[in-house]
């Protein structure tokens, strides 16, 4: 009798445990068929449990950049497809003109960002005009708009240069081997320039993080760009921001060391009077400003807005760096961008008209962009049932809508030879192309642009005018596979070789 009952509830147990199986298979199967019974094509091979992103979320492939390999996956002739994030049903835009429709002409319904969740707990990185939703990231870009505009670019170019002492002065003390060269890691180098520049501009004080590596602004700022727990936290607020809203603040990261520093800086600032023409400046000003119950420039409201410039100089130190990398790589290339340099800087010093005058060298940032856009992709969010113009496709409000920046800037459909620099392809400006995207499109696309170039314009020159280089082209360049923006997993080795000086 016992023996009998063991039997039965061993029984009940396998078929329990079998029905369980059989029916979080059939849960499964039924989630990752919300495109098909839609009509809209979507990949054969999803996985169960991951859905279509399995290898970015196991960081198998850098995140952003398995988007890109979902883009090539798909079928050429498809202008979306559809696509799973765990069982979030999301949509990947291939077609310039439907990504247009829906970035700019119809913007109004997709002015809204997928990530972060709704609540937008990430405050450092979400609440300012990066990650805000409507109605209050409308307010905040109409507010925040000019202080990135050309006055303060120009107020802001002393400061690079400045900041940019320290860089060089590292770059003429470091020791050359027996064939007279200096072998430096350049994003490394541009991670340093960068983190100073962040707090010479957006927290208004002076580091040197190339004389003090080991202080506490740079090992926080280096964990900041290359730390594994933000980089956690940026895949996470990108692909799966319902886990923001479960877990909160947890599974983010912590800039209270940096909200400490700005706000003993604006406190400084306020007490003195002082002006430095740098993004302290600004926010003063909104916070003297009157102010709209819909958004407070106050507390810790003042504070998220420098993490937008946190972000455009990460892009920035991506951007520099590769342009490095791809010239050091071509002497052609450049010992035009270095004539372009010396002849700007001989006519206009060292000043804004002379930046604005290095057309070359603005021709080899735009390809680097387009090779190596900092930000891989994009994402916006439905706020409204919306019909796709032209199909019979009706996007649910709610749904994540993505661009592959890197994906269509590497069709060789809109770009001849596209795995290649070629800085010429943008000397004809029809070649700015309806597929480039490198600064986002529509409303939402990147405020800081200019001040962003005007980083690596300083950057590039003041190497270029001192420093041949040189880089085995053969030399791979691997993106780091925990990152969701672009960064070499290993650094960009670089050899600098002093210019020879004139002697006249």
């Amino acid at each position: 009798m016992f023996e009998q009952e063991v039997y039965l509830n061993l029984y009940n147990y396998i078929g329990i445990t079998l029905a369980t199986l059989l029916l979080g298979y059939l849960y499964c199967r039924y989630k990752i068929s919300y495109w098909k019974k839609r009509g809209v094509s979507q990949f054969r091979k999803t996985n169960l449990i991951f859905g279509d992103y399995k290898n970015g979320i196991l960081f198998r492939t850098a995140p952003g950049y398995h988007l890109a390999e979902l883009y090539h996956e798909a079928p050429e002739n498809v202008p979306y497809i559809g696509f799973y994030i765990f069982h979030k049903p999301c949509l990947l835009l291939k077609e310039p003109n439907i990504i247009k429709q829906i970035l700019i002409r119809d913007s109004k319904n997709f002015n809204d960002r997928y990530f972060a969740g709704s609540p937008q707990k990430d405050s450092f990185g979400m609440k300012n005009l990066f990650g805000l939703k409507n109605p209050t990231w409308k307010y905040v870009w109409s507010k925040t708009v000019p202080t990135f505009g050309q006055k303060n670019v120009r107020q802001m170019v002393p400061l690079m240069m400045e900041t940019g002492e320290p860089m060089m002065e590292f770059l003429r003390n470091e020791p050359a081997n027996d064939r007279g060269v200096k072998i430096i890691d350049a994003q490394d180098l541009n991670y340093k320039y960068g983190a100073d520049l962040i707090g010479n501009i957006a927290l208004g004080v002076k580091t040197d993080s190339f004389k003090y590596p080991d202080s506490d602004y740079t090992k926080f700022l280096m964990s900041f760009f290359r730390g594994f727990k933000r980089m956690i936290a940026l895949v996470t607020v990108f692909f799966m921001p319902k886990l923001v809203e479960i877990f909160g603040r947890k599974i983010l990261f912590d800039s209270t060391f940096l909200q400490n520093i700005f706000q003993k800086s604006i406190k400084s600032r306020e007490e003195s009077g002082g002006k430095r023409g740098d993004y302290v400046d600004s926010i003063i000003e909104l916070k003297n400003d009157k102010q709209n119950p819909l958004w407070k420039f106050e507390g810790e409201n003042l504070f998220f807005q420098s993490g937008l410039f946190f972000s455009g100089l990460e892009s920035s130190v991506t951007t520099a760096t590769v342009v490095l990398m791809e010239l050091a790589q071509n002497k052609e290339y450049q010992d035009r961008a270095r004539k372009d340099v010396k002849k700007a800087v001989a006519e206009h010093g060292w000043s804004i008209e002379a930046f604005d005058n290095m057309k070359f060298l603005d021709l080899c940032i735009a390809e680097g962009v387009r090779l190596y856009p900092p930000v891989v992709h994009l994402d916006r969010c439905t706020r409204q049932d919306y019909k796709v113009p032209d199909t019979n496709l009706v996007l649910k409000k709610g749904t994540p809508i993505f661009v592959s920046v890197y994906g269509l800037h590497t069709d060789p459909k809109h770009f001849e030879n596209p795995r290649s620099f070629i800085p010429e392809r943008f000397s004809d400006p029809a070649n700015l192309n309806d597929a480039y995207f490198p600064f986002g499109g529509g409303p939402r696309m990147c405020i800081g642009k200019k001040i962003g170039q005007m980083h690596v314009k300083v950057v590039l020159s003041r190497i270029l005018a001192e420093y041949e280089m040189y880089r085995n082209p053969e030399e791979m360049y691997d993106v780091d596979r925990r990152s969701t923006f672009t960064a070499s997993a290993n650094g960009v080795n670089i050899e600098f070789k002093p210019l020879k000086k004139c002697c006249n």
